[in-house]
């Protein structure tokens, strides 16, 4: 049986965010050094900020109330009467 405790998931999602906002810092410098700096790439910037902290606050407003200890089976034992896989 394989269990996976939900902060696996945490970490990878943080990870994922780290990526993210690295990436999104790279993309800003470069627009200020190479002097890209028009109405559209500050318009789409925007819109690209405005949906990150959105989803953001969705993702915290939705996940306060977990339980990050709780463990997620993903392969049981072949025994177990409910495995409808036969694994």
């Amino acid at each position: 049986m394989i269990s996976i405790p939900l902060y696996i998931f945490l970490f990878i999602y943080f990870a994922f965010l780290f990526v993210f906002i690295f990436f999104s810092t790279v993309n800003l410098l470069h627009m200020f050094q190479t002097g890209g700096l028009t109405l559209l790439s500050f318009v789409i910037t925007f819109i690209v900020a405005t949906i990150v902290i959105y989803t953001l606050f969705l993702t915290w407003y939705f996940l306060q109330e977990t339980d990050w200890q709780q463990s997620i089976t993903i392969l049981s034992n072949s025994n177990d009467s409910n495995n409808q896989w036969g694994i």
